[in-house]
């Protein structure tokens, strides 16, 4: 534990780094210039929300494409894919 006290100890009496000077002055005009730019309103996220409500209503109208022959499913009548069938030898 020793070594990590002498570790930290040199940190904390180490000169800051030049990079850190004026940090927070950076940070404030990021902030304000963040806060002065224009943002999306309501009426944007109502447009999206109508456009996804549209592509899904038209989306669920589409015939499903087919699968082919193989039609397997978890519910089948001869549970082709339950785990003891899976798992065991044939």
């Amino acid at each position: 534990m020793t070594d990590l006290d002498t570790l930290l100890g040199r940190l904390r009496d180490a000169p800051l780094d030049r990079r850190l000077h004026g940090l927070d002055d950076r940070v404030m005009a990021e902030i304000a210039r963040i806060q002065a730019s224009p943002s999306v309103g309501n009426t944007m996220f109502g447009i999206a929300a109508v456009a996804a409500l549209l592509i899904g209503i038209a989306g669920s109208g589409l015939p499903a494409a087919s699968a082919g022959a193989s039609t397997i499913t978890p519910f089948d009548a001869q549970l082709a894919l339950a785990p003891s069938s899976l798992l065991g030898s044939r």
